[in-house]
């Protein structure tokens, strides 16, 4: 019995000791970025496969204010979903 009672006893200490030391890490990832703020913004084009040549040309113009593709979201056989992405960092110092 007392046995039972030492093992549970371990089990609740090594649970919270997980859990503290989780609750640290995460503190402090949060103060090491705090200096920095990151916006991101998402748009979602379909561009059809007919009209790829000036889907081209949209995506150069977006891409001189800073979008970049993020991701392929998916197709059919009409059109391509594209995922843009655009990340500004902002410094607090």
């Amino acid at each position: 019995m007392i046995e039972l009672l030492v093992h549970f006893a371990s089990v609740i200490i090594s649970a919270v000791i997980i859990t503290i030391i989780v609750l640290l890490i995460n503190r402090i990832e949060r103060k090491r970025h705090g200096d920095y703020h990151i916006t991101c913004e998402y748009m979602r084009y379909r561009y059809s496969y007919s009209k790829m040549d000036e889907c081209i040309a949209e995506l150069c113009k977006l891409g001189a204010d800073g979008w970049e593709i993020a991701t392929c979201a998916g197709e059919d056989s009409f059109a391509a979903y594209l995922i843009l992405k655009r990340e500004t960092l902002h410094t607090s110092k």
